[in-house]
């Protein structure tokens, strides 16, 4: 078989960068891959024109483009076909309309979708994107991410744009947001998709234990406590700010926060029945 070493070193920088939490400098990947450094540059160069790689000021770490061709790859396995009915189960089981979402670049892409006669209205139609910052499954997938991964997708503050006025508008305020959810193991978001619609979601794990998609659940806000807020208790931009605050401590790895300050009011029903959909379809993909 004719050899290529381009591309098997390419996809050795690539593993290389996979296997750390941290951005890796050029020269660290030329010690560790025992490629020419000459080399190492020139496949670094062409892999961030192609998105795969973000340059960082210390280093590299992977690009959006990575998670695109693994959320790729979701449409031809069985996901969707194991998922959908235990998304189903749970939309009838609740009242209330469920989902199955992916990410695909820095958007939530919503891959499957159920609901009962009693359903609210929203807009997570199958094929629809959102900003997986705002959304409790995007979310939810990003909380267990390497936060390498996390900072190669939103680099810059112009990236946080909202819908409704309320969501994390700065990537301090999000790692607030992730490290709450992070240590919950579910995620929530209070009317930032949708006014007066609140969602919980939790991820799906592959084989690897890598989280591939996420189960949310959105209903009228009564089901899920008007003070429930999102991960960080963030309901406004302005507690938004004040959970970024302490980004410093939630962010940088500390997950000694509570899981949302208004976690009294969550329904600990539907907290419990979007965890055990996620691990059901999680037990099913392995």
């Amino acid at each position: 078989m004719a050899e290529v070493p381009a591309l098997r070193r390419s996809v050795a920088i690539l593993r290389h960068l996979a296997s750390s939490n941290r951005a890796i400098s050029a020269g660290a990947l030329v010690r560790a891959l025992e490629i020419p450094r000459s080399s190492v540059y020139e496949l670094l160069s062409v892999l961030e024109e192609l998105g795969l790689v973000v340059r960082t000021e210390p280093g590299y770490v992977l690009g959006p483009g990575v998670h695109e061709l693994g959320s790729s790859y979701l449409r031809t396995n069985p996901l969707q076909r194991l998922a959908q009915p235990v998304v189903r189960q749970l939309a009838e089981d609740t009242s209330a309309t469920a989902q199955l979402a992916i990410i695909r670049g820095w958007e939530t892409v919503y891959v499957l979708k159920e609901q009962s006669l009693r359903s609210v209205a929203v807009v997570t139609a199958t094929g629809v994107r959102m900003p997986s910052y705002l959304t409790a499954t995007g979310r939810a997938i990003l909380a267990q991410l390497p936060k390498s991964e996390v900072l190669a997708m939103f680099q810059s503050e112009s990236s946080f744009v909202t819908r409704t006025g309320v969501g994390p508008g700065s990537l301090r305020q999000l790692n607030a947001l992730l490290a709450q959810t992070r240590r919950a193991g579910w995620a929530i978001e209070h009317g930032e998709v949708t006014p007066g619609i609140s969602t919980l979601a939790a991820p799906v794990y592959d084989v690897l234990s890598r989280p591939i998609a996420a189960i949310g659940l959105s209903v009228a806000d009564p089901a899920v406590g008007a003070q429930a807020g999102t991960e960080a208790g963030a309901g406004t931009e302005a507690e938004a700010g004040a959970s970024a605050d302490s980004a410093d401590r939630a962010g940088a790895g500390s997950d000694d926060a509570s899981v949302t300050s208004g976690a009294g009011e969550v329904s600990e029903d539907l907290v419990e029945r979007v965890l055990a959909a996620a691990a059901e379809v999680t037990a099913k993909l392995r």
